[in-house]
């Protein structure tokens, strides 16, 4: 809640508490949360690189736990972190990743991803605002 009310210093500290009592409880999902909610926290304080590693600790979780939803949610914020690293291919790749699980499941978040994908095309490279194929 620290983070959706934009008090990201105070959400670290509340969500590696969180992380802490997860772990020592071996739950794989609230750790997941946690890695996921911290990934939040840094990508909004400008630690990109921190973000990245936290949302990619996150998606290992989610897929251990077999959560496609949230895999594809943490794909989505894993893209908005590259992107603002100025790594755009890595958010294409992220976000196409993100975009063909929405559109397994017949989600509607597809479309928020979607409408991100296309953004990069206005840059310079044409092939950046398409997903070629699903990338692993």
């Amino acid at each position: 809640m620290h983070a959706q009310l934009g008090d990201h210093a105070q959400a670290i500290t509340a969500c590696q508490q969180s992380l802490d009592l997860h772990q020592e409880l071996g739950d794989h999902y609230g750790v997941a949360i946690a890695w996921d909610s911290l990934g939040y926290a840094h990508h909004h304080l400008g630690h990109h690189t921190r973000a990245i590693d936290c949302y990619h600790r996150a998606l290992g979780l989610y897929r251990g736990v077999g959560d496609r939803y949230f895999e594809a949610d943490t794909l989505s914020h894993l893209g908005d972190a590259y992107h603002a690293a100025g790594q755009p291919d890595a958010a294409r790749d992220a976000w196409c990743h993100a975009l063909a699980i929405f559109d397994e499941l017949n989600h509607p978040d597809a479309e928020q991803v979607r409408v991100k994908v296309r953004h990069l095309a206005a840059g310079p490279s044409t092939e950046r605002g398409t997903c070629r194929s699903r990338p692993n």
